[in-house]
């Protein structure tokens, strides 16, 4: 089983075994081609033949990062499901999230679709994804369970409680993982036998 915190920059998912996936930012790649044809494209004068290769070049740049975007969800998520029986997420209220000062970088990472397959080809293949509530992934030291907020900007901490040295994203993964065997009361329950357990 696997536990995986997903994130923008620089990495689009961090896996509770310490796995980095950076994150590919095509929109953010693309966005000056993109912004140069939309200028184009707002230049040329409606109704002449200019405007609509300018309109068909501005299309062509979006299909391209959505490809691409498709592409990049569809191979992790494979990969994921073949190489494990059990892959736990949090529960994101991603449409709240999209209105919040990270919406473009959520946007740009699209991480609604890529649950959407990851869910569909975990079923096709028989493996299991559990989403689990997403309080306190980040605050909790995933040794001793120490409960501390940090600032944004803190990557790697020592818990000042039982000293082990963390990489916040891989120990949020950890406590993700480690949310989908406890109950609602803090008891663990037992972890059901999957293959690649």
């Amino acid at each position: 089983a696997i536990g995986i915190d997903l994130g923008t920059n620089p990495h689009f998912l961090v896996t509770s075994e310490g796995e980095m996936v950076e994150a590919p930012r095509h929109f953010q790649k693309a966005e000056e081609k993109l912004a140069k044809a939309q200028r184009e494209l707002s230049r040329k004068k409606k109704g002449k033949s200019g405007r609509k290769k300018a309109r068909l070049k501005v299309a062509k740049l979006h299909r391209k990062i959505a490809n691409q975007r498709k592409d990049f969800h569809h191979k992790l998520a494979r990969r994921l499901v073949n190489a494990y029986g059990t892959i736990v997420h949090e529960d994101l209220n991603i449409l709240a999230l999209s209105r919040s000062y990270v919406a473009k970088g959520i946007h740009d990472a699209g991480w609604a679709a890529f649950l959407q397959i990851l869910a569909y080809k975990a079923e096709e293949a028989g493996r299991r994804v559990i989403k689990v509530d997403p309080k306190y992934t980040s605050q909790d030291c995933p040794v001793c369970g120490h409960r501390e907020k940090k600032p944004l900007w803190v990557r790697a901490y020592t818990c000042p409680q039982c000293g082990a040295l963390l990489h916040r994203d891989v120990a949020a993964a950890q406590n993700i993982l480690a949310k989908a065997w406890t109950g609602p009361s803090g008891v663990a329950i037992p972890c059901p036998r999957s293959p690649g357990l």
